[in-house]
Protein backbone atom coordinates (compact mmCIF):
# COMPACT_ATOMS: atom_id res chain seq x y z
CA UNK A 1 0.00 0.00 0.00
CA UNK A 2 2.76 2.53 0.78
CA UNK A 3 4.43 1.44 -2.43
CA UNK A 4 0.78 2.32 -4.24
CA UNK A 5 0.80 5.92 -2.46
CA UNK A 6 4.03 6.74 -3.24
CA UNK A 7 4.23 5.55 -6.66
CA UNK A 8 0.80 8.14 -6.85
CA UNK A 9 2.54 11.03 -5.07
CA UNK A 10 5.42 11.00 -7.88
CA UNK A 11 2.71 10.82 -10.49
CA UNK A 12 1.74 13.80 -8.90
CA UNK A 13 4.72 15.52 -8.23
CA UNK A 14 5.29 14.82 -12.50
CA UNK A 15 1.82 15.69 -13.23
CA UNK A 16 3.30 19.83 -11.43
CA UNK A 17 5.85 20.02 -14.66
CA UNK A 18 3.53 18.93 -17.72
CA UNK A 19 -0.27 19.84 -18.30
CA UNK A 20 -0.84 17.01 -20.47
CA UNK A 21 -0.35 14.33 -17.74
CA UNK A 22 -3.37 13.01 -16.84
CA UNK A 23 -3.60 9.90 -13.76
CA UNK A 24 -6.81 7.82 -13.14
CA UNK A 25 -7.58 7.43 -9.68
CA UNK A 26 -9.96 5.61 -7.39
CA UNK A 27 -11.55 6.93 -4.64
CA UNK A 28 -9.31 5.15 -2.04
CA UNK A 29 -6.40 6.68 -4.24
CA UNK A 30 -7.94 9.93 -4.29
CA UNK A 31 -7.88 9.67 -0.49
CA UNK A 32 -4.59 8.15 -0.15
CA UNK A 33 -2.79 10.62 -1.74
CA UNK A 34 -4.63 13.86 0.47
CA UNK A 35 -3.62 11.80 3.49
CA UNK A 36 0.03 12.99 2.47
CA UNK A 37 -0.61 16.02 0.40
CA UNK A 38 -3.68 17.66 1.75
CA UNK A 39 -2.45 21.28 2.72
CA UNK A 40 -3.45 20.25 6.57
CA UNK A 41 -1.83 17.46 6.58
CA UNK A 42 1.31 19.37 5.54
CA UNK A 43 1.12 21.67 8.19
CA UNK A 44 0.47 19.46 11.19
CA UNK A 45 3.11 17.10 9.72
CA UNK A 46 5.61 20.67 10.20
CA UNK A 47 4.01 21.31 13.67
CA UNK A 48 4.85 17.79 14.67
CA UNK A 49 8.36 17.80 13.64
CA UNK A 50 8.80 20.94 15.50
CA UNK A 51 7.49 19.45 18.46
CA UNK A 52 10.13 16.64 18.17
CA UNK A 53 12.89 19.01 17.28
CA UNK A 54 11.78 21.06 20.48
CA UNK A 55 11.64 18.00 22.65
CA UNK A 56 15.21 16.97 21.60
CA UNK A 57 16.16 21.20 21.90
CA UNK A 58 14.86 20.73 25.75
CA UNK A 59 16.92 17.26 25.93
CA UNK A 60 20.18 19.18 24.79
CA UNK A 61 20.12 21.74 27.18
CA UNK A 62 20.36 19.67 30.09
CA UNK A 63 23.55 18.73 28.35
CA UNK A 64 26.94 20.61 28.98
CA UNK A 65 26.99 23.77 27.57
CA UNK A 66 30.40 25.36 25.68
CA UNK A 67 31.15 29.14 24.41
CA UNK A 68 33.48 30.77 23.54
CA UNK A 69 34.15 34.47 23.23
CA UNK A 70 36.43 36.94 21.96
CA UNK A 71 36.53 40.79 23.21
CA UNK A 72 38.60 43.40 21.68
CA UNK A 73 38.83 47.43 23.19
CA UNK A 74 40.70 50.69 22.29
CA UNK A 75 40.17 52.89 24.98
CA UNK A 76 40.15 56.27 22.94
CA UNK A 77 40.10 57.64 26.60
CA UNK A 78 42.05 55.11 29.28
CA UNK A 79 39.27 55.82 32.63
CA UNK A 80 40.66 57.81 35.32
CA UNK A 81 40.58 56.93 39.03
CA UNK A 82 40.67 59.53 41.54
CA UNK A 83 41.77 59.16 45.42
CA UNK A 84 42.53 61.64 48.14
CA UNK A 85 46.17 63.05 48.44
CA UNK A 86 47.03 60.53 51.47
CA UNK A 87 45.34 57.20 50.14
CA UNK A 88 49.03 55.73 49.71
CA UNK A 89 50.88 57.66 53.07
CA UNK A 90 52.95 55.60 55.13
CA UNK A 91 51.45 53.45 57.31
CA UNK A 92 50.89 54.14 60.97
CA UNK A 93 53.86 51.25 61.79
CA UNK A 94 56.18 52.96 59.83
CA UNK A 95 55.50 56.77 60.58
CA UNK A 96 55.84 55.53 64.44
CA UNK A 97 59.22 53.73 63.15
CA UNK A 98 60.71 57.23 61.28
CA UNK A 99 59.47 59.48 64.21
CA UNK A 100 61.14 57.42 66.36
CA UNK A 101 64.51 57.59 64.24
CA UNK A 102 63.70 61.45 64.28
CA UNK A 103 63.68 61.67 67.62
CA UNK A 104 67.07 59.51 68.12
CA UNK A 105 68.97 60.72 65.68
CA UNK A 106 67.89 64.33 66.35
CA UNK A 107 67.11 65.01 62.95
CA UNK A 108 63.75 65.84 62.29
CA UNK A 109 61.37 65.01 59.54
CA UNK A 110 60.89 67.21 56.72
CA UNK A 111 57.88 66.32 55.70
CA UNK A 112 54.92 68.62 54.26
CA UNK A 113 51.98 69.24 56.36
CA UNK A 114 48.52 66.62 54.79
CA UNK A 115 46.57 68.56 52.72
CA UNK A 116 42.85 66.43 53.61
CA UNK A 117 41.43 68.38 50.18
CA UNK A 118 44.25 67.17 48.04
CA UNK A 119 43.20 65.08 45.00
CA UNK A 120 45.41 62.01 43.43
CA UNK A 121 44.50 60.95 39.75
CA UNK A 122 45.60 57.45 38.46
CA UNK A 123 44.95 55.73 35.12
CA UNK A 124 45.43 52.15 35.11
CA UNK A 125 45.62 49.86 32.40
CA UNK A 126 46.96 50.01 28.33
CA UNK A 127 45.20 51.48 25.54
CA UNK A 128 44.50 47.99 23.53
CA UNK A 129 43.39 45.15 25.20
CA UNK A 130 42.09 41.87 23.87
CA UNK A 131 40.38 38.98 26.12
CA UNK A 132 39.86 35.23 24.82
CA UNK A 133 38.10 32.54 26.60
CA UNK A 134 35.63 29.55 26.61
CA UNK A 135 32.84 28.67 28.94
CA UNK A 136 31.40 25.65 29.88
CA UNK A 137 28.45 24.83 31.88
CA UNK A 138 26.32 21.90 33.26
CA UNK A 139 22.72 21.69 34.79
CA UNK A 140 22.91 19.51 37.61
CA UNK A 141 19.94 19.55 39.21
CA UNK A 142 16.61 21.13 37.94
CA UNK A 143 12.78 20.18 38.90
CA UNK A 144 11.60 21.91 35.94
CA UNK A 145 13.98 20.20 33.58
CA UNK A 146 12.66 16.92 34.00
CA UNK A 147 9.08 17.91 34.13
CA UNK A 148 10.11 20.04 30.66
CA UNK A 149 11.28 17.01 29.38
CA UNK A 150 8.05 15.12 29.62
CA UNK A 151 6.26 18.23 28.74
CA UNK A 152 7.87 18.53 25.82
CA UNK A 153 7.08 15.10 25.44
CA UNK A 154 3.36 14.96 25.70
CA UNK A 155 3.24 17.75 23.38
CA UNK A 156 4.90 16.01 20.79
CA UNK A 157 2.35 12.96 21.05
CA UNK A 158 -0.57 15.83 20.64
CA UNK A 159 1.15 17.03 17.39
CA UNK A 160 1.49 13.15 16.14
CA UNK A 161 -2.71 12.88 17.12
CA UNK A 162 -3.25 16.45 15.70
CA UNK A 163 -1.44 14.98 12.63
CA UNK A 164 -3.81 11.74 12.51
CA UNK A 165 -7.05 13.83 12.84
CA UNK A 166 -5.82 15.99 10.22
CA UNK A 167 -4.85 12.55 7.92
CA UNK A 168 -8.49 11.54 8.60
CA UNK A 169 -9.99 14.72 7.33
CA UNK A 170 -8.51 14.91 4.74
CA UNK A 171 -9.58 11.66 4.01
CA UNK A 172 -13.08 12.35 4.58
CA UNK A 173 -12.69 15.82 2.61
CA UNK A 174 -11.79 13.98 -0.28
CA UNK A 175 -13.78 11.63 -0.54
CA UNK A 176 -16.35 14.17 -0.09
CA UNK A 177 -15.08 16.32 -3.19
CA UNK A 178 -14.50 12.85 -5.36
CA UNK A 179 -18.31 12.07 -4.79
CA UNK A 180 -19.06 15.24 -5.77
CA UNK A 181 -17.16 15.02 -8.51
CA UNK A 182 -18.84 11.26 -9.39
CA UNK A 183 -22.12 13.00 -9.16
CA UNK A 184 -21.32 16.05 -11.38
CA UNK A 185 -19.88 13.65 -14.22
CA UNK A 186 -23.16 11.57 -13.40
CA UNK A 187 -25.36 14.84 -13.89
CA UNK A 188 -23.68 15.27 -17.19
CA UNK A 189 -24.07 12.17 -18.92
CA UNK A 190 -27.79 11.84 -17.81
CA UNK A 191 -27.85 15.56 -19.25
CA UNK A 192 -26.18 13.97 -22.34
CA UNK A 193 -28.98 10.90 -22.97
CA UNK A 194 -31.83 13.32 -22.11
CA UNK A 195 -30.75 15.87 -24.79
CA UNK A 196 -30.62 12.21 -27.14
CA UNK A 197 -33.91 11.62 -26.05
CA UNK A 198 -35.34 14.86 -26.59
CA UNK A 199 -33.40 14.99 -30.02
CA UNK A 200 -34.85 11.89 -31.37
CA UNK A 201 -37.77 12.85 -29.73
CA UNK A 202 -38.16 16.28 -31.65
CA UNK A 203 -37.06 14.95 -35.08
CA UNK A 204 -39.39 12.37 -35.13
CA UNK A 205 -42.21 15.02 -34.60
CA UNK A 206 -40.25 16.82 -37.32
CA UNK A 207 -40.65 13.96 -39.61
CA UNK A 208 -44.60 13.98 -38.16
CA UNK A 209 -45.37 17.59 -38.98
CA UNK A 210 -43.79 17.48 -42.74
CA UNK A 211 -46.20 14.08 -43.51
CA UNK A 212 -48.40 16.27 -42.21
CA UNK A 213 -50.59 14.20 -39.32
CA UNK A 214 -48.84 16.46 -36.81
CA UNK A 215 -48.81 20.17 -36.36
CA UNK A 216 -46.00 22.48 -36.03
CA UNK A 217 -46.90 23.57 -32.58
CA UNK A 218 -45.94 19.93 -31.00
CA UNK A 219 -42.44 19.86 -33.02
CA UNK A 220 -42.42 23.59 -31.20
CA UNK A 221 -42.87 22.18 -27.94
CA UNK A 222 -40.26 19.93 -28.23
CA UNK A 223 -38.17 21.56 -29.56
CA UNK A 224 -38.23 24.02 -26.76
CA UNK A 225 -37.49 21.29 -24.19
CA UNK A 226 -34.68 20.34 -25.97
CA UNK A 227 -32.84 23.76 -25.77
CA UNK A 228 -33.79 23.58 -22.40
CA UNK A 229 -31.59 20.54 -21.38
CA UNK A 230 -28.38 21.59 -23.85
CA UNK A 231 -28.96 24.29 -21.75
CA UNK A 232 -28.74 22.50 -18.33
CA UNK A 233 -26.08 19.94 -19.89
CA UNK A 234 -23.66 22.89 -20.74
CA UNK A 235 -24.31 24.58 -17.19
CA UNK A 236 -23.34 20.63 -15.74
CA UNK A 237 -20.30 20.13 -17.71
CA UNK A 238 -19.05 23.50 -16.48
CA UNK A 239 -20.29 22.41 -12.53
CA UNK A 240 -18.57 19.23 -13.31
CA UNK A 241 -15.28 20.70 -14.25
CA UNK A 242 -15.65 22.96 -11.09
CA UNK A 243 -15.84 20.00 -8.66
CA UNK A 244 -12.89 17.76 -10.39
CA UNK A 245 -10.97 21.34 -9.88
CA UNK A 246 -11.82 21.50 -6.31
CA UNK A 247 -11.39 17.73 -5.83
CA UNK A 248 -7.33 17.75 -6.82
CA UNK A 249 -7.35 21.15 -4.38
CA UNK A 250 -8.41 19.00 -1.52
CA UNK A 251 -5.80 16.76 -2.64
CA UNK A 252 -3.06 19.10 -2.94
CA UNK A 253 -2.62 18.16 -6.39
CA UNK A 254 -1.77 21.21 -8.97
CA UNK A 255 -4.94 22.18 -10.90
CA UNK A 256 -3.18 21.80 -14.15
CA UNK A 257 -3.27 18.00 -13.50
CA UNK A 258 -5.32 15.80 -15.66
CA UNK A 259 -7.80 13.91 -13.39
CA UNK A 260 -9.80 10.58 -14.42
CA UNK A 261 -12.40 9.49 -11.72
CA UNK A 262 -11.44 5.57 -12.32
CA UNK A 263 -14.72 4.88 -10.19
CA UNK A 264 -18.33 5.10 -10.08
CA UNK A 265 -21.56 4.78 -8.17
CA UNK A 266 -21.75 1.34 -9.39
CA UNK A 267 -18.00 0.43 -7.90
CA UNK A 268 -18.26 2.50 -5.11
CA UNK A 269 -21.64 0.83 -4.20
CA UNK A 270 -20.16 -2.79 -4.35
CA UNK A 271 -17.11 -1.55 -2.00
CA UNK A 272 -18.65 0.56 0.15
CA UNK A 273 -20.91 -2.02 2.18
CA UNK A 274 -23.02 -0.77 4.96
CA UNK A 275 -21.52 -3.56 7.42
CA UNK A 276 -18.16 -1.57 7.36
CA UNK A 277 -19.81 1.08 9.35
CA UNK A 278 -22.86 -0.22 10.92
CA UNK A 279 -20.99 -3.43 12.56
CA UNK A 280 -18.43 -1.55 14.11
CA UNK A 281 -18.85 -0.49 17.65
CA UNK A 282 -18.54 3.35 18.57
CA UNK A 283 -15.15 3.72 20.95
CA UNK A 284 -14.29 7.53 21.25
CA UNK A 285 -10.78 6.69 21.97
CA UNK A 286 -10.31 5.69 18.28
CA UNK A 287 -10.75 9.36 17.65
CA UNK A 288 -7.67 11.30 16.83
CA UNK A 289 -9.38 14.63 18.57
CA UNK A 290 -10.08 12.81 21.43
CA UNK A 291 -6.34 11.50 21.49
CA UNK A 292 -5.49 14.71 21.14
CA UNK A 293 -7.02 16.29 23.80
CA UNK A 294 -6.36 13.76 26.59
CA UNK A 295 -2.64 14.43 25.65
CA UNK A 296 -3.70 18.68 26.46
CA UNK A 297 -4.94 17.18 29.78
CA UNK A 298 -2.22 15.42 30.64
CA UNK A 299 0.37 18.64 29.40
CA UNK A 300 -2.04 20.66 31.58
CA UNK A 301 -1.09 18.28 34.83
CA UNK A 302 2.66 18.35 33.83
CA UNK A 303 1.91 22.53 33.87
CA UNK A 304 0.87 21.96 37.43
CA UNK A 305 4.48 19.67 38.40
CA UNK A 306 6.29 22.62 36.93
CA UNK A 307 4.60 25.57 38.86
CA UNK A 308 5.42 23.54 41.67
CA UNK A 309 8.74 22.64 40.81
CA UNK A 310 10.01 26.35 40.33
CA UNK A 311 9.94 26.53 43.84
CA UNK A 312 12.77 24.08 44.36
CA UNK A 313 15.94 24.28 44.20
CA UNK A 314 18.00 24.42 41.42
CA UNK A 315 22.02 23.52 41.04
CA UNK A 316 24.38 24.27 38.13
CA UNK A 317 28.06 24.17 37.64
CA UNK A 318 30.61 26.41 35.46
CA UNK A 319 34.17 26.45 33.83
CA UNK A 320 35.48 29.59 32.69
CA UNK A 321 39.10 29.89 31.13
CA UNK A 322 40.41 33.25 29.85
CA UNK A 323 43.37 34.93 28.56
CA UNK A 324 43.97 39.04 28.59
CA UNK A 325 46.41 40.77 26.93
CA UNK A 326 47.12 44.72 27.36
CA UNK A 327 48.99 46.49 24.70
CA UNK A 328 49.62 50.04 23.98
CA UNK A 329 49.65 49.20 20.45
CA UNK A 330 47.94 46.49 17.90
CA UNK A 331 50.33 43.41 18.91
CA UNK A 332 48.24 40.79 20.35
CA UNK A 333 49.75 38.52 17.77
CA UNK A 334 53.45 39.17 18.95
CA UNK A 335 55.57 37.59 21.74
CA UNK A 336 53.52 39.84 24.01
CA UNK A 337 52.36 38.24 27.52
CA UNK A 338 48.64 36.94 27.63
CA UNK A 339 47.51 36.69 31.95
CA UNK A 340 45.29 33.73 32.44
CA UNK A 341 41.85 33.98 34.07
CA UNK A 342 40.70 30.43 35.32
CA UNK A 343 37.83 29.53 37.62
CA UNK A 344 35.32 27.16 38.49
CA UNK A 345 32.25 27.23 40.78
CA UNK A 346 28.74 25.67 41.66
CA UNK A 347 26.14 28.06 41.68
CA UNK A 348 22.33 27.32 43.74
CA UNK A 349 19.18 29.00 43.28
CA UNK A 350 17.11 28.77 46.16
CA UNK A 351 13.35 30.30 46.07
CA UNK A 352 12.80 31.53 49.28
CA UNK A 353 9.64 33.91 49.69
CA UNK A 354 7.25 35.07 46.47
CA UNK A 355 4.47 36.66 48.52
CA UNK A 356 2.30 33.70 47.55
CA UNK A 357 2.50 34.13 43.55
CA UNK A 358 3.58 30.63 43.09
CA UNK A 359 0.74 30.01 45.06
CA UNK A 360 -1.50 31.88 42.49
CA UNK A 361 0.71 30.78 39.60
CA UNK A 362 -0.31 26.69 40.52
CA UNK A 363 -3.78 27.66 41.25
CA UNK A 364 -4.30 28.93 37.48
CA UNK A 365 -2.77 26.10 36.39
CA UNK A 366 -4.88 24.07 38.37
CA UNK A 367 -8.11 25.98 36.35
CA UNK A 368 -5.95 25.22 32.91
CA UNK A 369 -6.26 21.13 34.41
CA UNK A 370 -10.04 21.71 35.14
CA UNK A 371 -10.80 23.12 31.44
CA UNK A 372 -8.75 20.43 29.76
CA UNK A 373 -10.58 17.75 31.66
CA UNK A 374 -13.62 19.84 30.66
CA UNK A 375 -13.23 19.38 27.06
CA UNK A 376 -12.25 16.16 26.94
CA UNK A 377 -15.74 15.48 28.75
CA UNK A 378 -17.38 17.94 26.03
CA UNK A 379 -15.63 16.27 23.39
CA UNK A 380 -15.95 13.25 23.84
CA UNK A 381 -20.04 13.64 24.11
CA UNK A 382 -19.74 15.67 20.86
CA UNK A 383 -18.06 12.46 19.28
CA UNK A 384 -21.02 9.95 20.60
CA UNK A 385 -23.60 12.90 19.39
CA UNK A 386 -22.00 13.43 16.07
CA UNK A 387 -21.94 9.50 15.93
CA UNK A 388 -25.89 9.15 16.25
CA UNK A 389 -26.73 11.45 14.13
CA UNK A 390 -24.06 10.15 11.08
CA UNK A 391 -25.69 6.59 11.83
CA UNK A 392 -29.24 8.42 11.96
CA UNK A 393 -28.28 10.44 8.58
CA UNK A 394 -26.68 6.99 6.61
CA UNK A 395 -30.30 4.73 7.44
CA UNK A 396 -32.63 7.42 6.19
CA UNK A 397 -29.90 8.01 3.11
CA UNK A 398 -30.08 4.38 1.99
CA UNK A 399 -34.21 5.00 2.53
CA UNK A 400 -34.36 7.57 0.24
CA UNK A 401 -31.78 6.06 -2.10
CA UNK A 402 -34.11 3.18 -2.50
CA UNK A 403 -37.07 5.17 -2.89
CA UNK A 404 -35.36 7.20 -5.63
CA UNK A 405 -34.83 3.84 -7.23
CA UNK A 406 -38.46 3.68 -7.30
CA UNK A 407 -39.11 6.54 -8.50
CA UNK A 408 -36.73 6.21 -11.03
CA UNK A 409 -38.21 2.88 -12.53
CA UNK A 410 -41.71 4.19 -12.50
CA UNK A 411 -40.52 7.77 -14.69
CA UNK A 412 -39.01 5.06 -16.69
CA UNK A 413 -42.21 2.81 -17.19
CA UNK A 414 -44.38 6.17 -17.62
CA UNK A 415 -41.74 7.38 -20.19
CA UNK A 416 -41.74 3.92 -22.02
CA UNK A 417 -45.82 4.00 -22.45
CA UNK A 418 -46.02 7.70 -23.15
CA UNK A 419 -43.55 7.42 -26.14
CA UNK A 420 -45.70 4.67 -27.52
CA UNK A 421 -48.63 6.35 -27.02
CA UNK A 422 -47.21 9.27 -28.78
CA UNK A 423 -45.80 7.33 -31.69
CA UNK A 424 -49.84 6.05 -31.93
CA UNK A 425 -51.36 9.54 -31.80
CA UNK A 426 -52.62 8.71 -28.41
CA UNK A 427 -50.58 11.18 -26.15
CA UNK A 428 -49.68 14.98 -26.89
CA UNK A 429 -45.82 16.35 -27.34
CA UNK A 430 -46.73 18.51 -23.94
CA UNK A 431 -46.79 14.97 -22.82
CA UNK A 432 -43.93 13.56 -24.53
CA UNK A 433 -42.56 16.84 -23.10
CA UNK A 434 -43.78 16.15 -19.18
CA UNK A 435 -42.53 12.38 -19.28
CA UNK A 436 -38.82 13.14 -20.40
CA UNK A 437 -39.07 16.22 -17.51
CA UNK A 438 -40.05 13.43 -15.10
CA UNK A 439 -37.49 11.13 -16.40
CA UNK A 440 -34.57 13.58 -15.95
CA UNK A 441 -35.49 14.43 -12.12
CA UNK A 442 -36.04 11.02 -11.11
CA UNK A 443 -32.72 10.34 -12.73
CA UNK A 444 -31.28 13.41 -11.06
CA UNK A 445 -33.22 12.43 -7.79
CA UNK A 446 -31.09 9.13 -7.46
CA UNK A 447 -27.99 10.97 -8.52
CA UNK A 448 -28.68 13.07 -5.37
CA UNK A 449 -29.51 10.41 -3.33
CA UNK A 450 -26.06 8.48 -4.14
CA UNK A 451 -24.12 11.55 -3.31
CA UNK A 452 -26.12 11.88 -0.10
CA UNK A 453 -25.29 8.07 0.81
CA UNK A 454 -22.11 8.31 -0.51
CA UNK A 455 -21.62 11.28 2.17
CA UNK A 456 -23.00 9.87 4.82
CA UNK A 457 -21.57 6.74 4.19
CA UNK A 458 -18.03 8.84 4.69
CA UNK A 459 -19.25 10.78 7.83
CA UNK A 460 -20.42 7.52 9.87
CA UNK A 461 -16.78 6.20 9.13
CA UNK A 462 -15.26 9.53 10.41
CA UNK A 463 -17.23 9.42 13.36
CA UNK A 464 -16.18 5.97 13.66
CA UNK A 465 -12.29 6.56 12.42
CA UNK A 466 -13.29 3.27 10.93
Amino acid sequence: MKRTILLLSTLVLASASTAQSSIRLTLDEAQSIAAQRAYNVRYATMDKDEAASNTREIIASGFPQISGSVEYNRYIDIPTQVSSGDVFGFPDYLNTFLGGVAQATGVPLDAPAPDPDAIQEFQFGAEQTMTAGITATQLIFSPSYFVGIQAAKAYASAMEAAESRSVVDARRAAGEAYAAALAADENVGLLKSAEQLASDSHDQMRAMVEEGVAESTDADQLELALTDVKQQRTAAESMAQVALDALKFTMGMPVETTVILADSFETLDGALSAASVLGVPFDAVRLPEIRTQTQNLALSELGIQNEKAAGLPSIGAFYTNQRNAQRDAFDFFGDGSWYPIQLVGVQMNIPIWSSFAGKERVFKAELTRDRAATALEQMTEAARLEYRAARSEYNASLEQRQQSQRSLELATRIMDRTRIRFTEGLASSFDLAQAQNQLINAQGGVTQATLRWLNAHLRLQRSLNA
